[in-house]
């Protein structure tokens, strides 16, 4: 298969592999896939519901890009943005509708299975 727009260059299969994680503390259920050099975490009480997406990325020497992609402004940004910064990766942070005490305990869960557990959410660095 030849790259659109090219006579000579062919279309290589790019590797890719995700890997699911699944956890829960205090009655929050956390789940992670694992990509390369990036990883989406979702936070709820129950299935996973959707409602708000949030992604910071890593840029060098500077505070990450980070951006809420869907639903109403909430906390999802600034966790992206600190586990940005925390792991060198792109993230993205999607969200069920917590109650705001679960918020705090939550992020500190993730912040505690990031540290004890980096490679359910790192491909190749370690947080620092």
């Amino acid at each position: 298969m030849l790259a659109p727009g090219s006579d000579s260059e062919p279309l290589l299969p790019c590797p890719t592999s995700i890997t699911p994680h699944t956890f829960t503390a205090m009655g929050v259920y956390f789940n992670v896939l694992k990509m390369n050099q990036s990883f989406v975490l979702w936070i709820g009480r129950e299935a996973a519901n959707i409602s708000t997406i949030s992604t910071a990325l890593s840029l060098p020497d500077k505070l990450p890009a980070a951006s809420k992609l869907m639903g109403p402004l909430d906390w999802t940004t600034n966790l992206a943005q600190k586990l940005a910064v925390k792991t060198k990766h792109q993230v993205f942070v999607f969200s069920d509708d917590l109650d705001p005490d679960e918020v705090p305990m939550s992020e500190k869960i993730v912040f505690q299975k990031l540290q004890s557990n980096p490679e359910i959410f790192l491909t190749s660095e370690t947080p620092e």
